[in-house]
């Protein structure tokens, strides 16, 4: 990681303390490039022993580092926090090593490493429950809502995002509400609960808008995008995906950004533009290959496949759909297996690999999805 100053040369606490409070003025802005820059400016000049404040850099830089899809330097940020959080308390977990555990996790889920993610953030709600602090616990419930969803286990991520909505309404806070209902909303339409999905990011939008939380109502207006989507409310997802992807633009999310163009790019294909939607899939892969996010490219993969298939370039599209089986094979990604082993039967019009509609529906139902419907054809709207 760059660092502009040599650390503590010339440099005083006051001088650390001053690009910190501008770090943190940015990133409640949503400006997270500009506020990652803050924080290393901040840790450049505090002296070895402000560890206090040199902890907070590292979770700070952490934090900015994964909301620009940087999760391999994000992890690497949190390690360091975690060394600094221990060191500091000889040895006894404390809520500060449960933050820098929550940010290991959450860059491991970015990166599909499930396994060691879950071991982080349960370590972490365990820190938080011990010292009594439901903010932190709600925290890492709701990333375990998002963990939980990755690998294809629906039905537990949405009993985590519903314990972290019950202790965020406890405590009255707008922001753990928000995220909390953002994360359900999502849930809910991989279970094929379409209805509900709308109107949980619908009670989100309204909360993370009136905190102006510039994130969360780009995550918002994505959600709502996605929901009309299902519901083939085609114009008006377009017109939301349109709104998250400014905010998205004006923040530096890139993650966020290429889900909302695959979003986006499914709703193209939907109503028949193949052109827009894929130049919207390969747009979203870009980012998804620079960012490593494998779980992300099965999407791409398998859009760019079916515009193959619409096309009749059954050669390409066999091709991307076997990459696309691949990596959701080799990666704990239920869900999005499922949606590979659908458009294999699709593709081929008939049982195939020893793979039929019916064991497809028996695999997404054992994954708490009710999707997909009883008749099924391309194009195919995934949720």
């Amino acid at each position: 990681m760059e660092l502009f100053f040599e650390r503590g040369k010339g440099m005083s606490k006051e001088d650390g303390d001053r690009y910190f409070q501008h770090g943190e003025e940015r990133r409640l802005e949503g400006h997270f490039a500009e506020a990652l820059k803050a924080y290393q400016d901040a840790l450049a000049r505090y002296p070895d022993e402000a560890v206090q404040q040199r902890l907070a850099c590292h979770q700070k830089i952490g934090d900015c580092l994964r909301m620009i899809g940087d999760f391999s330097a994000a992890r690497e940020s949190f390690r360091n926090a975690l060394s600094l959080a221990r060191d500091a308390q000889e040895g006894e977990d404390d809520v500060e090593v449960a933050d820098a555990l929550v940010g290991l996790g959450l860059s491991g889920r970015g990166l599909g490493e499930v396994e060691e993610a879950k071991g982080h953030l349960e370590r972490a709600r365990g820190i938080y429950e011990e010292w009594e602090d439901p903010e932190g616990e709600a925290y890492a419930l709701w990333a375990l809502g998002g963990l939980w969803r990755i690998a294809g286990e629906l039905r537990r991520a949405a009993q985590s995002f519903e314990e972290a909505l019950f202790l965020s309404e406890g405590m009255e806070d707008p922001i753990g509400m928000g995220y909390a209902l953002c994360g359900l909303g999502g849930v809910s339409r991989v279970m094929g609960l379409y209805r509900d999905s709308l109107a949980y990011y619908t009670r989100a939008h309204t909360t993370l808008k009136e905190i102006k939380d510039v994130f969360g109502t780009a995550y918002s207006f994505c959600g709502m995008a996605n929901a009309h989507r299902m519901i083939d409310d085609f114009e008006r997802a377009l017109a939301y995906f349109d709104r998250a992807t400014h905010l998205y633009q004006e923040i530096g999310d890139r993650i966020s950004y290429a889900y909302t163009l695959w979003g986006e790019g499914t709703t193209f294909k939907m109503v028949g533009k193949e052109d827009e939607a894929s130049e919207a899939f390969q747009a979203a892969e870009v980012i998804f290959e620079a960012t490593g996010d494998q779980r992300g490219r099965i999407y791409t993969l398998l859009g760019k496949a079916e515009i193959a298939l619409l096309r009749g370039a059954d050669a390409e599209a066999e091709g991307m759909l076997r990459e696309a089986v691949g990596i959701a094979e080799a990666r704990p990604f239920q869900l999005e297996r499922c949606h590979c082993h659908l458009l294999q039967v699709l593709f081929r019009r008939e049982d195939g690999d020893n793979i039929s509609m019916e064991e497809v529906r028996r695999e997404y139902r054992r994954a708490g999805s009710d999707f997909p419907p009883k008749e099924v054809s391309l194009p195919l709207n995934l949720p």
